[in-house]
């Protein structure tokens, strides 16, 4: 499994396949399947280990909103450090074990805000559109992209100054935590 992370990590998931797995490892490829049925058994077992290091949940402080804001952060801020996964979870197929305690926790803090399971799961899914969408845009809000994107806009506008300063400050990050807590707090209001 190690080999196989290191793997997807280096290349992306694309060029994460049992004979690259061997090959990092030294081995023949079918000494690979006796340690994993296929190519989706390894790749649940990549995703259960990235999602041991997701942050702990938040215990009883705060509100139900603030404790969700805060955990769907975190997770946020924890997959930015492993991008690559991005590209398996958004697929919406595959799922690491280990991240269903999130849901758990998720249906039961939108419980404690009147919501249903059923209705918590399309909250819990909707939160997870939302970061996966933040995370698939990261890279153009990469310090050396952001200039020529920002002279870009200002460029084909009537009023380039205004353009500059409407989007010469923009914090990404506190944009990204402010929509969290929007959506959550729309979500609880259902």
């Amino acid at each position: 499994m190690a080999a196989g992370r290191r793997v997807a990590e280096s290349e992306g998931v694309g060029g994460l396949t049992i004979r690259r797995v061997a090959a990092e490892l030294g081995a023949a490829p079918m000494a690979i399947y006796r340690h994993v049925e296929d190519k989706q058994a390894l790749i649940i077992e990549i995703l259960d280990d990235v999602a041991k290091g997701l942050p702990p949940l938040p215990g009883g402080e705060g509100t139900p909103q603030e404790r969700l804001v805060t955990a769907f952060a975190g997770v946020d801020a924890y997959l930015a450090r492993h991008v690559w996964v991005v590209e398996i979870l958004r697929q919406g197929e595959l799922f690491a074990p280990r991240a269903s305690a999130l849901f758990m926790w998720t249906l039961d803090r939108f419980g404690e805000l009147g919501l249903d399971d059923h209705q918590g799961a399309d909250a819990y899914a909707q939160l997870w559109w939302y970061i996966l969408g933040h995370l698939c845009y990261l890279p153009s809000v990469a310090p050396e992209r952001r200039a020529a994107r920002e002279e870009i806009l200002a460029s084909s506008v009537a009023d380039p100054g205004r353009a500059r300063r409407a989007v010469g400050s923009f914090d990404h990050e506190a944009v990204f935590v402010n929509g969290l807590r929007i959506l959550v707090d729309a979500l609880a209001a259902r």
